[in-house]
């Protein structure tokens, strides 16, 4: 679990989780490619290929025959408040920066707390743009609440306007600094001038800790969703395919619906894919065969029964932290949980020794979505949804069991480690 917070310390954004992991996966020995190059792939080896700086595709390929695709994904990105192109705003002897809304963040918990900057810039220097990453770990910014003497209702509850009462304090407008780039230059050190655009985000700069009178709790921002990100590539790093390529798909923008470049919506797992066979010299017919047999993971977070409010959970269907994997079931698809996929899935947890739990709506709250579902409108292949169940999702700092990770990476190493010989309509071998 430490590990773990120590992960999250280091990545603030989706671009420095990728960054992260591509440092790990190096280290194991693995293969980066590029998707503007041609692929030499052999059997039993090591790869991994990146877009946009914030998605990532790692794989291992087996070391005799190719049978099909063992398929993880989870996303990198988390919601917060991205900073506009022309971000200085000067109000009184203020200066504030203007930020648009990213994902759906809850907006009260980023108030009154000391918040940091991270993302990249591109810095043009001799003819060459170049991409860097920025992640200044002090409090510079703070969003102030309006004193309760000039909104006596505000313990009533209060709607937020994004625009009005989400801009964060940045200085003084006679303060020696006053501008953000001169600070992102400064910790460059290139010019201020030099600096030609950007992807910056607030973060909060209290990174996690353990909670509870046992410590069964962690509280830390971004656990969704990467907690799911982490699990998956500690068991890909510690399990060893079988006649399946074992892949695991990190991508970004989740949480504003995946339409990217970068996002499982775009081509890039099915391009992947296609290129490994592609690769290994098989057919077309092969390839889809091979997709035939093939098997994806969608794991993303799920929300934990919160005793203040029951009322807001199924009642024969809640999950709890620390109880195990969740599996998430929808019955207008937007999970892409099958009682065949829920059946497989279940099966190789009690063979992994994991616990597993359920989880649906209420039918009068409309519920949410996450990245199976439209993964598979590119590579349509049998899915299950599942999570970690967590409290305060889409809060600057939420709340997980220090349980699960341990019994998810378990799980997710039994399934990289397995041979499904057969999946059909009826039937499933392995």
């Amino acid at each position: 679990m430490k590990e773990f917070l120590e992960f999250i310390k280091e990545t603030p954004t989706a671009f420095h989780a990728s960054f992260k992991i591509k440092e790990k996966l190096l280290k194991e020995g693995f293969i980066e490619l590029k998707e503007n190059e041609s692929w030499k792939l052999s059997l039993g080896g090591k790869y991994f290929i990146g877009r946009n700086m914030s998605s990532l595709l790692a794989f291992v390929l087996p070391k005799d025959t190719l049978k099909g695709f063992h398929i993880t994904a989870a996303h990198l990105d988390s919601p917060t408040f991205k900073l506009k192109p022309n971000f200085t705003l000067e109000k009184g002897k203020y200066i504030k920066l203007n930020t648009e809304v990213y994902g759906g963040p809850i907006y009260s918990t980023w108030m009154d707390r000391p918040l940091g900057i991270a993302g990249r810039v591109f810095v043009l220097e001799n003819n060459v743009l170049q991409a860097k990453l920025v992640n200044i770990d002090k409090p510079m910014l703070c969003i102030p609440n309006l004193p309760i003497h000039y909104n006596r209702n505000v313990n009533k509850g209060v709607e937020l306007n994004p625009q009005v009462d989400m801009l964060p304090l940045f200085a003084e407008s006679k303060g020696k600094i006053n501008s953000l780039y001169q600070m992102i230059a400064e910790v460059l050190h290139v010019k201020e001038e030099a600096i030609v655009s950007s992807d910056l985000y607030l973060t909060c700069l209290d990174r996690g800790c353990l909670v509870g009178a046992n410590e069964e709790f962690m509280m830390a921002p971004q656990i969704d969703n990467l907690e799911c990100s982490y699990g998956l590539i500690e068991a890909l790093l510690h399990s060893q395919p079988k006649d399946s390529v074992n892949v695991c798909a990190l991508f970004d923008n989740e949480e504003i619906g995946s339409s990217t470049l970068q996002g499982a919506n775009s081509t890039f797992l099915a391009d992947t894919l296609k290129r490994i066979s592609l690769a290994l010299h098989k057919t077309e017919e092969e390839h889809l065969m091979n997709l035939g047999n093939s098997f994806l993971i969608s794991a993303d977070n799920a929300q934990g029964y919160h005793p203040n409010y029951p009322s807001k959970y199924d009642e024969s269907n809640p999950c709890f932290m620390n109880e195990g994997i969740v599996i998430k079931n929808a019955a207008n698809g937007s999970y892409t949980t099958s009682a065949l996929s829920s059946a497989l899935f279940q099966a190789i947890c009690k063979k992994a020794g994991v616990p597993t739990q359920f989880t649906t709506n209420r039918s009068d709250v409309r519920g949410g979505s996450t990245l199976g579902a439209i993964s598979l409108t590119h590579v349509s292949i049998p899915s299950v949804d599942i999570g970690l169940a967590q409290l305060a999702m889409h809060s600057s700092y939420e709340t997980a069991g220090t349980k699960d990770l341990e019994y998810f990476i378990q799980a997710i190493k039994e399934f990289y480690s397995s041979s499904i010989k057969t999946i059909q309509e009826e039937k499933i071998t392995f």
